[in-house]
């Protein structure tokens, strides 16, 4: 058996939906790039590694040495990450914006709902995002590989904690020998992208609700470095009335 008449009697119809699928995943990135950048629901969002879309296809070669259990050549996932604007350097690279400055990174990954090692199948093609606060081992690591580690190593099922809100919660396992080396939190929503026929749909049940938890754990993240910010001026003006109290002009 070389060719398949079954397949090849689905073959163009088949290419031509694929191929208009893709068109639409376009669309829809074009859309989030034009609402992100603007501060609506608090923060505005910048793309990391420009205009290319994380992948877990492989490229078109007979055989690899590929980490999947099966080999890819249409991508079934498709990614995209976002970080603040605001904690960019003015005039500098995204990409080379380091993760512990970033903090948090969004992502927005649509999935045909099908065939992966890792997530049960769903009943119709889906589109994930949510917002991560990764902490890699390495303090010096840049967004564009904290990124590409994200997508290579999020493993929903096996990481899950609960739901709060709406919001699925979990955490990064770190796995040196697979090459992840994260540990921190993802806050995650699964939305149908039969759901997603309208500007309308994609503002409320992607862009808002995004851009809001992205504010909401911005400002904890705020709150947390200001209390220690205040505990570590308390405990430099103890250590100081302390150092002061012992010299003898203190005590005249």
């Amino acid at each position: 058996m070389i060719f398949r008449k079954d397949v090849l009697a689905e073959t163009t119809a088949a290419y031509g939906h694929l191929s208009g699928y893709f068109q639409d995943i376009r669309s829809f990135f074009e859309v989030l790039n034009v609402r992100f950048a603007l501060p609506e629901y608090g923060v505005r969002l910048r793309p990391v590694a420009g205009n290319e879309l994380f992948s877990n296809a492989n490229s078109y070669l007979l055989s690899d040495d590929s980490s999947y259990p099966y080999y890819l050549w249409l991508p079934s996932w498709l990614g995209r990450f976002y970080v603040d604007a605001d904690r960019v350097p003015e005039g500098g690279p995204v990409d080379e914006l380091g993760t512990a400055r970033a903090r948090l990174i969004a992502f927005v990954w649509p999935w045909l709902g099908f065939n992966d090692a890792y997530v049960q199948d769903a009943e119709s093609p889906e589109c994930w995002f949510g917002v991560a606060d990764p902490r890699p081992q390495d303090l010096g690591e840049c967004v564009r590989t904290t990124a590409q580690n994200l997508f290579n190593h999020f493993r929903l099922e096996h990481t899950l904690d609960g739901e709060a809100e709406g919001w699925l919660t979990g955490r990064f396992d770190p796995h040196p020998e697979v090459g992840c080396n994260l540990t921190g939190r993802w806050y995650l929503r699964r939305v149908p992208l039969a759901e997603l026929t309208s500007y309308y749909e994609v503002e409320k049940n992607v862009i808002r609700p995004l851009g809001e938890k992205f504010s909401e754990l911005s400002a904890v993240l705020d709150d947390s470095a200001h209390e220690d910010g205040d505990a570590a001026d308390g405990r430099r003006s103890a250590n100081g009335h302390r150092q002061g109290a012992a010299t003898p002009g203190a005590r005249s």
